[in-house]
């Protein structure tokens, strides 16, 4: 793959892409970013997550380039610590959302001007970022007068969150853009929030293209991303779907399989 020259951006995929199994970012990893970055290649952390859980790990990394959060519902930079675009369901939609949570095992986590809300008995049902525990606020919903959710998520048996997504699917239709980043976690976000869509309005904003742009994913919720860039990279351990669609394939990501693949690339000499 002739194409270190080529690339201007690398968007990095948080949860089982750019993270360890532990949800952490490995030394190696690290230092192989960048160096890239020091080649005046620009970093993207392209994330499910919300900002207040993925800022971190950006931190980590040391990029200051914007970030595409929320499946692609913000992009935020952190130099001006503003967001850069930012849309959210309509008032209706997130009412509804409200309405099946009351009634539902599947418990509702809300994200609604960076903040996280939940009734009480979800507090603990995050375990994939117990941090949300933390950051988040235990409310009662209907004493909002205006809800406007950048991404509201159930997290639950599939069997269940697969009855949210086809009463909202009924309802709403091309309304909303509903995904899985985790056979758990089922999301909602307004029609055409996707890390895809993000992503190229991102490049646009500083004249990178789709030739110019390397993406890594491993799931659902990843695909656009990965279909947009030119080189759409799937994790070792991504879904067989995502890996169908993507232009190569990477490591497992507990074997730093996105640092080994852009040393790959970017032709890179180990600094130790």
């Amino acid at each position: 793959m002739d194409t270190q020259h080529k690339i201007k951006a690398i968007a990095i995929d948080l949860d089982g892409t750019l993270l360890t199994s532990e949800k952490r970012i490995t030394e190696a990893t690290i230092q192989t970013l960048r160096q890239v970055m020091e080649k005046g290649v620009h970093v993207v952390i392209a994330t499910g997550r919300s900002l207040a859980t993925a800022i971190r790990f950006v931190e980590q990394v040391g990029t200051t380039f914007p970030v595409v959060c929320y499946n692609g519902s913000c992009i935020y930079d952190p130099a001006t610590k503003k967001d850069l675009w930012h849309i959210s369901l309509d008032h209706e939609i997130c009412a509804e959302i409200v309405r099946i949570g009351k009634g539902s095992p599947a418990h509702l986590h809300a994200f609604m001007d960076h903040e996280l809300y939940f009734t009480n008995c979800g507090r603990e049902a995050d375990y994939l970022e117990p941090l949300s525990s933390i950051v988040g606020k235990s409310v009662d919903f209907e004493s909002f007068d205006d809800l406007h959710f950048t991404k509201a998520m159930f997290i639950g048996e599939i069997g269940e969150t697969e009855r949210i997504r086809r009463h909202m699917q009924q309802r709403f239709g091309n309304q909303l853009h509903m995904v899985y980043s985790h056979p758990d976690y089922f999301e909602i976000m307004t029609g055409g929030a996707t890390k895809g869509s993000a992503l190229q309005r991102l490049m646009e904003m500083y004249g990178i293209s789709a030739e110019e742009t390397m993406a890594f994913g491993d799931a659902d919720n990843d695909k656009e991303m990965l279909s947009w860039a030119r080189y759409g990279i799937a994790m070792g351990n991504a879904h067989d779907e995502v890996k169908a669609i993507a232009a190569g394939i990477a490591g497992h990501n507990d074997d730093d399989g996105v640092a080994k693949k852009i040393r790959e690339v970017f032709a890179l000499i180990d600094s130790d």
